[in-house]
């Protein structure tokens, strides 16, 4: 008897669920539609205002790139002091006439540095770190990049800058030209822009690092991966039952452009008492349900463990769930058991899967830095093929473990990864610890993965 009138509870419970999601279903369905049209036109209005701004500097320099006064230039360049003096009254017109905050060209056969202002250097890519973005840029297929720059002395300095390939009839590469842009104009441009229509705007790159934003302190340091997340298109989501979120990808600066809503943008006419109520009974019913089935698991013996959401499955690693729960993602460090920290992920991971078994390269790859680490640090695995480790030794001793991963894995696992290791700041949150790393883990995949960058 007992067993049929909790069968019958269950059954019940099961129905109203099934009936009350088709009656929510169909009541704001077509409310839903509509809302979305207009949040569709609106995201529409923010691309075409705040791209407009971004393309201008673009064609400034496409026009110099094409420019045969230019070209030929780069084609005669003779005598330093002579050909400085002319290219500083060619950029420096071009600089006043646009407003921006500085214009460079770089030969391609001198190897000259020139800027509005002087002849800065002689790059030298083969021996200068700082000058691998001439020679990098120049082999990618793409005809110019937009980089932001944070400078150390704070906003009033710090610059959006565009390289320009130029190029011959022929196509010969000539050198690179561009101007940069204070980059306080451009986040004005979003500010106003994010007055104007209630919402939040970001701009970021590949890997969702923040490249623009009306923030200075969200530029190259916050994370909007679970926005952009490799689409290629554009992508809504819901918040909640007004808010929204739209991701665009931008093609021609290989950019993407976030839309959030800000404290619910639009507004139905409609209330949302039935929605709230709604919301309330199928709770209800799922709590009435997980209570049942602890119940039941109990008198079978068993047992519920919390932990478990907190383990990977796969790999069997704390995850990040296990993480926040211990340290919390946004506040400090509650102990100084942990020097320094690392991100490392799989180079090329997605063509790997592809041709061999995932699931076992993510166990072979969390084996050899487990094998590595022995009892220096805790490994967790973030998402995806993206990890975590935390050391309890220096960051020198942290550094050769790190070499030593990307060389075993290299040699055994027919695939490579890439390293971000930072020595973690007690003074400054975790999440700023975690970013750092992330970042030195970009841009070792950026220059061809395989490696180990660290502070």
């Amino acid at each position: 008897m007992k067993k049929t009138i909790a069968f019958f509870a269950f059954s019940l419970t099961a129905v109203s669920i099934l009936l009350l999601s088709l009656a929510f279903h169909l009541i704001i369905k077509s409310e839903s539609e509509r809302t979305v049209e207009a949040h569709e036109l609106l995201a529409d209005h923010v691309f075409s205002e705040l791209t407009e701004n971004l393309y201008q500097p673009i064609i400034v320099s496409k026009m110099m790139a094409e420019d045969e006064y230019l070209q030929r230039f780069l084609k005669e360049e003779g005598d330093l002091e002579s050909d400085a003096e002319t290219m500083k009254k060619y950029l420096s017109r071009v600089k006043n006439r646009f407003g921006f905050y500085q214009t460079t060209l770089v030969s391609a056969g001198t190897h000259r540095y020139y800027r509005d202002d002087e002849v800065h250097k002689i790059i030298n890519p083969a021996n200068d770190q700082h000058d691998v973005w001439f020679s990098s840029f120049e082999g990618s297929s793409r005809l110019f990049s937009i980089n932001t720059y944070k400078h150390r002395e704070g906003l009033d300095k710090s610059t959006m800058h565009v390289n320009y390939k130029i190029e011959d009839d022929d196509g010969k590469f000539l050198g690179i030209v561009g101007p940069s842009v204070y980059l306080k104009d451009m986040m004005d441009v979003i500010s106003a822009l994010e007055s104007k229509y209630n919402v939040e705007i970001s701009m970021t790159d590949s890997h969702g690092i923040v490249n623009l934003d009306s923030s200075f302190d969200e530029i190259s340091v916050a994370n909007l991966s679970y926005y952009t997340d490799g689409v290629t298109d554009r992508k809504y989501r819901r918040i909640g039952l007004d808010g929204f979120c739209i991701t665009s990808y931008i093609e021609d600066f290989d950019w993407y452009i976030w839309i959030k809503s800000r404290s619910h943008a639009l507004k139905s006419d409609k209330p949302h008492i039935f929605y709230l109520i709604a919301m309330i009974i199928f709770c209800v019913d799922t709590l009435s349900i997980f209570f049942a089935y602890r119940v039941f698991l109990r008198r079978k013996g068993l047992e519920i463990v919390s932990s478990d959401l907190q383990i990977d499955a796969l790999t069997k690693l704390p995850n990040r769930n296990y993480f926040k729960d211990k340290l919390g993602e946004h506040g400090l460090f509650n102990t100084t058991a942990y020097k320094c920290m690392a991100v490392f992920d799989i180079d090329y991971f997605k063509e790997a899967n592809d041709r061999l078994d995932g699931d076992e390269l993510l166990r072979s790859v969390v084996a050899t830095m487990n094998g590595l680490l022995n009892s220096d640090g805790v490994l967790y695995r973030w998402g995806g093929d993206e990890f975590l480790v935390l050391f309890e030794v220096p960051i020198e001793n942290a550094y050769k473990i790190c070499r030593a991963f990307c060389s075993e894995i290299e040699n055994g696992k027919l695939i490579t990864v890439s390293v971000g290791l930072t020595s973690i700041n007690l003074f400054e949150t975790i999440k700023t610890n975690y970013h750092r790393a992330a970042r030195y883990c970009y841009t070792v995949k950026e220059l061809g993965g395989n490696g180990v960058k660290k502070d």
